[in-house]
């Protein structure tokens, strides 16, 4: 029974010690929230084109308030909604009383074809302004339909979700060498992709499938097979790819013109006799062409 005492005493020791551990835990915590890390200083990290202080204001983040109850995620959200030009915003705590905020700027990154003029977007896609030009130094699609509802702001995304899942691939790729050399893609038709290389050569990609391969073979074709100044047409293949000179595009365009002019006199001669033959009361005829 005495072996019993010790034991007994040193349980009930350990039990006072948790119930101190736990009660300072209480009163810290209540003090963190209260008294302790109130913020006293923010600072700005990276640069931008707005000031210090109008971030610091746009974030809601004031001297005083408290770091351990203050919604930072929040505030990052109310910076890169309110500041267009923001790509992200994270704030860091600095215990005991400062808050670090690290500013990405946005990048002007391509400009998307809309009525009457262009979404400029960043490489995230948010839009950052409307302009009746694209901007410089950017790539432009044409044919990505933006979404009717979209304002600035707003991450782009297109009327058709294939269609927008087709310009962000093209957009990721920006960074590759051969693709920053190309100055538009065209996207109305996102099964026949096509985008205009170096302002002299046209590729017909398709689909967007393996794009990435097909950049990567129609850079070896235009660095190692085609002439630096040639100009054209480039048709990726199933197995390979087709270049057409532009004297081979220009003689192909005549030969379509001359032929569609000698069907359209033919066409014209016959309807001639045949209105010679059987006259019509109907003065308004015409002739439908179809080419397939």
């Amino acid at each position: 029974m005495q072996n019993g005492k010790p034991q007994k005493r040193k349980r009930n020791m350990s039990l006072h010690y948790s119930a101190v551990v736990l009660i300072v835990l209480i009163i810290f915590s209540v003090l963190s929230v209260t008294v302790l890390f109130n913020i006293e200083t923010a600072m700005v990290m990276g640069s931008s084109i707005y000031t210090a202080d109008e971030i610091i204001a746009v974030s809601g983040i004031e001297g005083g308030d408290n770091m351990i109850r203050k919604n930072l995620g929040k505030a990052e959200k109310a910076i890169t909604s309110e500041l267009i030009y923001i790509e992200e915003a994270r704030i860091k705590r600095k215990l005991p009383s400062s808050v670090e905020i690290v500013i990405v700027p946005c990048v002007e990154t391509a400009s998307l074809q809309d009525e009457g003029g262009f979404m400029i977007v960043s490489e995230t896609g948010k839009i950052l302004r409307i302009s009746e030009e694209p901007a410089e130094d950017t790539q432009v699609f044409y044919g990505a339909n933006p979404a009717e509802e979209l304002k600035i702001g707003d991450t782009f995304r297109s009327e058709d979700e294939a269609k927008t899942d087709v310009v962000y691939k093209l957009m990721e790729l920006a960074e590759n060498k051969f693709v920053s050399e190309i100055t538009s893609f065209d996207v109305n038709d996102r099964l026949n992709i096509s985008c205009l290389y170096d302002n002299r050569i046209d590729i017909e990609m398709g689909v967007i499938t393996d794009v990435d391969y097909k950049f990567k073979l129609a850079n070896e074709i235009i660095s190692t097979r085609i002439s630096p100044d040639a100009e054209g047409r480039l048709k990726m293949l199933e197995n390979g790819a087709q270049f057409l000179s532009k004297a081979d595009l220009e003689q192909i365009e005549a030969t379509f013109r001359h032929n569609s002019e000698m069907v359209s006199e033919t066409v014209t001669e016959e309807t001639a006799v045949e209105t010679s033959d059987e006259p019509s009361e109907d003065t308004n005829t015409s002739t439908k062409l179809n080419f397939e």
